[in-house]
């Protein structure tokens, strides 16, 4: 297929999808319902239109089914293969590293690959975007071609922490991004998550640890250490014991500020004490899951009662796409009256746990999922983004024609002085 044909494909597609939002009446409220959960300012139609293509191509409906897939089964008649398409996008930050005529030479820092982009605009109209900028866009894949669906931001070649940090955030949202178009990623991940997990189980010889926030930094530290040396300082599951208030409530992570603080100021930076659970998933890595012991103790009561907020966790830890389908089994095991409970969460008549996953975590049997955990560790962008953060908490009399402390062997003045 011409590229000009499947430009207007995905184009048509799009407004196709859209019109199904605002006309269907169960879809309309859903959405309405989207953006007063976000909070969405929206002021101008293109506010609406950026917000529409969000909640199409990333959400779920109320009923937990994913929007594409409501429409798919609405339209049986639709383009399967482009919706497909859609609902394998993502969001990353891109290095243009040549500008053509119709598209760019860019590398995707989430997955370190390199494509060329193919706008759903005019080149013309995106005169900001210089080489070696940054952009901020969702791609998609159709016929083996690559196209920018969306461009949200375009940072200057000279604001690479901005960029790096846009980068970490879709890796958080996005984690099976870094192995997408790269074979050799996946399995540098799988490598690492063997390593985790064999390491978690003969450290503490089970595969989950409940911890308060104060405590989780200690623990990553000395796991991490643990990873990196093979000294394991004496851990041991006793260790990280704390005395833990079992209720549930929203933490705000989504912020930038936050998001900046929770990576590397630490779990101990949050205003609110909360207990935090590491679940070592052998398919997919180390997962660090805010409220799991509050998660276990509405378990172990078999009750909705004596917790705050118990409902909404267990609606969380359910319905999250951040929490591995191998937890949710693990629970079923450990606990008898798991699948009643979530049936009256619910108001549902699931009759084994693979109805439950099949409802709720569909997801997952589509992509390579890895947790952020095994994702952050093996991204380059990560650990350049914690030194630009370690580089801004020095002294600020740092000479400007001395060496850069980020060890890029330039001078500070022509180098992270200007970052």
């Amino acid at each position: 297929m011409a590229v000009v044909e499947t430009l207007n494909l995905i184009s048509k597609t799009m407004d196709t999808l859209i019109d199904f939002v605002i006309n269907d009446t169960d879809l309309n409220k859903d959405f309405e319902k989207y953006l007063e959960i976000n909070n969405f300012n929206i002021e101008r139609q293109n506010d609406l239109n950026d917000c529409l293509i969000g909640y199409i191509l990333d959400e779920k409906t109320q009923g937990n089914i994913r929007v594409l897939d409501y429409f798919s089964q609405k339209n049986p008649g639709c383009d399967k293969r482009i919706i497909s398409s859609f609902k394998n996008s993502f969001k990353s930050v891109f290095r243009v590293n040549k500008i053509l005529k119709n598209a760019y030479l860019a590398t995707c820092l989430a997955n370190e690959a390199d494509f060329e982009l193919i706008p759903l605009v005019k080149m013309t109209n995106l005169r900001q975007i210089g080489l070696y900028d940054f952009i901020k866009a969702r791609m998609i894949e159709l016929d083996n071609a690559f196209y920018l669906l969306e461009i949200f931001d375009c940072f200057g070649q000279f604001r690479e922490y901005n960029a790096n940090v846009e980068t970490v955030k879709c890796l958080i949202k996005y984690p099976e991004s870094q192995t997408m178009y790269n074979d050799a990623k996946l399995k540098e991940l799988q490598k690492s998550t063997a390593l985790f997990n064999e390491t978690f189980k003969n450290t503490f010889g089970c595969n989950e640890i409940i911890t308060s926030n104060t405590l989780a930094d200690e623990f990553l530290e000395d796991f991490n250490t643990l990873i990196e040396t093979g000294s394991n300082n004496n851990i041991s599951k006793e260790k990280y014991f704390s005395e833990i208030d079992y209720k549930f409530f929203e933490l705000n992570d989504e912020k930038e500020e936050d998001f900046i603080k929770n990576a590397t100021g630490g779990f101990s930076a949050s205003d609110k004490p909360y207990n935090i659970g590491f679940f070592m998933d052998e398919a997919s890595g180390l997962y660090i899951i805010p409220f799991l012991g509050t998660f276990n103790e509405i378990l172990k009561q078999n009750s909705l009662e004596n917790i705050e907020n118990a409902e909404e966790c267990i609606k969380y830890f359910i319905t999250s796409d951040k929490v591995s389908p191998n937890l949710i089994i693990k629970k079923e095991k450990e606990y008898k009256n798991f699948i009643p409970l979530i049936n009256s969460v619910f108001d549902k008549d699931f009759r084994d746990i693979r109805e439950i996953i099949s409802c709720f975590k569909a997801d997952w049997t589509i992509h390579n999922k890895f947790s952020p955990t095994i994702v952050l560790y093996n991204s380059k962008i990560f650990e350049k983004l914690i030194g630009m953060e370690n580089i801004t908490k020095q002294d600020d009399d740092i000479g400007r024609n001395a060496p850069c402390p980020c060890g890029s062997g330039k001078k500070y003045k022509h180098c992270c002085l200007n970052k």
